[in-house]
């Protein structure tokens, strides 16, 4: 049930900057169970009041520590926005300890993003990373909305609160939960106070921390739902509502700039959402009752909203401000026994997951009902498995283009059951991307910056069509259609057309370069591919090209000539990488046979071989990767068209960018990584790699006499792409110094290779 009451109209004005002030928050579920409640005959009813504040919330989790000391019982509990989240996880039975242990565990950095993991992205999303296309995609279309309401959809935050709550409270009557609950937000239409007192236990959280332009409306009842710090930012009214005799009231508030720190037009901004949630809680802490405690945490400027790296720092303030009202505090409290039984009571309430009787689904995407029910692997008939339908949620939000993948606890006819509701992205149907790869390094400079147009839902199974044009030194264009063929997703044709240029470099014994040869290929091909799981793929398919070669720069140590090309092959890959770029963990491998055929149309007849395989693994801040090559001809007199290229970052680092070239090529590496930052501007990773190699017209050649060579590096995860900044050395040449922007690799589905 949503209950409303009238908001000063100021706040219409600035909901929408509100993020400034109240940032991101913690973990907590849907709750459940069915207890009977007492009312205390010998004390008055106490109501709990936790304020709203970002990661200053943190200091509730000391305040309730000190309660807990004092044995102060409370009857009811109000939150909002951090408020909400500590409350609600108090409100289901859990103390300070357990609650602390939950908050020191979340990942941040992951939570307040809605990228899934890559390692539950099916092979058509993991593709995508070849692409080079690293810019937001922006919806188009009358149907679309450009960019979503929120930066973040709240995905992985609803999920963290299900997955604590819903292991100790199953019930959408929030009276009925261990300890009475209420959560506060705003409707966003009409500027009202929107007290949540029944439903999804996370929903509710979820809806009281929703920050303008940060995080998703939640949609309730027809209502849009934002930060209830708007409006009631320490909701003494609401605990007063319940029952309450006596409230004690925790405010984290932020606290207002000086005039010396407001220089800007952001900092105006903060500071006018600042006075709105100011203004809200000083009425709130005005109609404070002799008998009401106000405990007021000394944070000051040591802990910022979003500064949820300082837990240490914050539990202790919130301890210590309760310390400080410990002579207000004490008359609440109550006899060793009498403070265990209330626990016991709480305890008895408590509630742990769900038997599933059944499975509902409110599929509102654009994919069938059939394909989604092929990820769900919760059967009924048996206790929810929190760590399963994580896997399935997260597996059916990593199809694409699906905002929200989500759980609700449901009841028909006196059972018990989960409803999975999927939404539609907003942007639409329809997409525009970007990407750009800029490399500045030894003899050569590169630079391109491509465009691709993305048509997602063309069927229920989420076949889609891709366009791709890149401009710059390397030229090309390309086109594919994807056809998932069966609802569980596993098998899938895929027709292509691309056309592209690339320069070659031909180096002399002595490194230095004689010439420069431009590759020019166009071409088509159909590839099928059978999934297995979300680990391995295998392809099969043909390819059928026409080209030429012809010298750009230097001396004509190769004639101009053209050629035709028809191919079929088979690949297996194995990819578990959790990041393309710069992982952190996981293996990727790759085994490809190509057949070069005449009597299918090419010039000359040959097979080729070629394997690779890459792993990262990661020790706390420390990180080494391993990786290797083997690029074979199987046959002799392998045209030029078909040779093996390497140089590059990672791929023989002290040379340039396909400056080895040969029908035979291999490497080992190994490299080691320190992370020095996770974000902001300064490199995200130090590292170093040796490296061993090279291209051979003899096979034997490649490791027999191989060359010694590495690099030293800076890299980033930037909003363009990974970025390098380094110096590649060898044991022949003079070091070559790179700047990297973009994929290492390249976009491959340009070419061949």
């Amino acid at each position: 049930m949503l209950k409303t009451t009238g908001f000063h109209s100021v706040g219409l004005c600035l909901k929408v900057f509100a993020f400034l002030a109240l940032a991101f928050l913690p973990p907590a579920q849907a709750a459940t169970g069915q207890c009977a409640k007492s009312d205390p005959t010998d004390r008055p009813r106490i109501g709990l009041v936790l304020g709203g504040g970002g990661a200053r919330g943190y200091a509730h989790i000391g305040v309730l520590r000190k309660l807990e000391e004092l044995r102060i019982p409370f009857d009811y509990i109000a939150g909002t926005s951090m408020g909400s989240i500590v409350g609600g996880f108090l409100a289901t039975g859990m103390q300070s300890e357990e609650m602390e242990q939950v908050i020191r565990k979340a990942d941040w950095d992951d939570l307040f993003s809605d990228k899934t993991a890559r390692e539950h992205l099916p092979f058509r999303r993991k593709n995508d990373d070849d692409m080079g296309l690293y810019g937001p995609k922006l919806g188009i279309g009358k149907d679309s909305s450009l960019l979503p309401k929120g930066v973040v959809s709240g995905q992985k935050i609803v999920f963290m609160f299900e997955s604590v709550t819903s292991q100790r409270a199953n019930t959408t009557d929030f009276d009925l939960l261990p300890l009475p609950f209420r959560a506060i937000a705003t409707d966003i239409v009409s500027g009202d106070m929107v007290v949540i007192d029944s439903g999804e236990l996370s929903m509710a959280m979820r809806a009281s921390m929703a920050v303008p332009a940060v995080f998703d409306p939640v949609r309730r009842d027809g209502a849009l739902l934002v930060d209830g710090g708007l409006v009631r930012n320490l909701p003494v009214d609401v605990a007063r509502d319940m029952g309450a005799d006596v409230v004690i009231a925790v405010d984290v508030g932020t606290k207002l700039a000086g005039k010396e720190e407001i220089t800007n037009a952001l900092a105006i901004v903060y500071q006018m959402s600042g006075l709105l949630t100011v203004h809200n809680t000083d009425i709130q802490i005005a109609s404070l009752a002799d008998n009401d405690v106000l405990i007021t945490p000394d944070i000051g400027d040591k802990i910022g909203s979003a500064d949820f790296d300082k837990l240490d720092e914050a539990i202790p303030l919130g301890y210590a401000a309760a310390d400080a009202m410990q002579a207000q505090l004490q008359k609440y409290a109550v006899s060793e026994s009498d403070y265990r039984a209330w626990r016991q009571n709480i305890e008895a309430c408590v509630d742990g997951p769900p038997r599933v009787n059944f499975v509902k689904l409110d599929n509102q995407s654009r994919f069938s009902d059939e394909v989604i029910l092929n990820l769900i692997t919760i059967k009924p008939g048996k206790t929810l498995d929190l760590q399963q339908l994580d896997r399935n949620l997260r597996q059916i939000y990593g199809l694409g283009f699906i905002r929200q993948a989500r759980y609700n606890i449901i009841e028909e006819d006196g059972k018990q059951g989960i409803e999975i509701t999927v939404l539609q992205d907003e942007r639409g149907k329809k997409f525009i991307e970007t990407g750009l790869d800029i490399s500045f390094g030894g003899r050569g400079t590169d630079f391109n910056i491509r465009a691709g147009f993305l048509n997602t839902g063309l069927d229920e199974r989420g076949a889609e069509f891709r366009g791709m044009v890149q401009f710059g030194d390397s030229p090309g264009i390309f086109a594919d259609y994807y056809k998932p063929l069966d609802d569980a997703l596993k098998y899938s044709f895929r027709p292509s057309i691309a056309y592209f240029s690339r320069p070659l470099l031909i180096f002399d014994d002595l490194g230095d370069a004689l010439a420069e040869i431009e590759l020019d290929e166009v071409g088509g091909s159909l590839v099928f591919g059978r999934e297995f799981g979300r680990y391995a793929k295998l392809y099969a398919g043909f390819t059928r090209y026409t080209g030429n070669m012809h010298i750009t720069i230097g001396d004509p140590v190769i004639e101009p000539f053209s050629f035709d090309g028809a191919e079929w092959f088979t690949e297996l890959k194995y990819d578990r990488l959790d990041n393309r770029y710069l992982p952190s963990r996981g293996l990727l491998s790759r085994l490809k046979y190509t057949r070069s055929a005449e009597n299918l149309g090419a010039d000359l007849s040959f097979d080729q071989l070629e394997f690779s395989v890459f792993s990262s693994h990661t020790f706390g801040l420390h990180n080494l990767i391993l990786g290797g090559q083997y690029n074979t001809s199987l046959d002799e007199n392998i045209p030029i068209y078909g040779w093996f290229t390497g140089g590059g970052f990672l791929n023989m680092s002290g040379y340039e960018a396909n400056s080895l070239i040969g029908p035979h090529f291999g490497q080992v590496m190994a490299g080691y990584r320190y992370q020095v930052a996770k974000s902001g501007f300064l490199p995200g990773y130090v590292g170093m790699t040796l490296e061993y190699g090279r291209a051979a017209q003899n096979r034997k050649d490649i490791f027999n006499d191989g060359l010694i060579n590495g690099s030293f590096y800076l890299g980033y995860r930037s909003p363009l792409g990974p970025v390098y900044l380094g110096i590649g050395w060898s044991e022949q040449r003079d070091a070559i110094y790179f700047l990297r922007v973009g994929s290492i690799f390249g976009p491959r589905s340009l070419g061949r290779r």
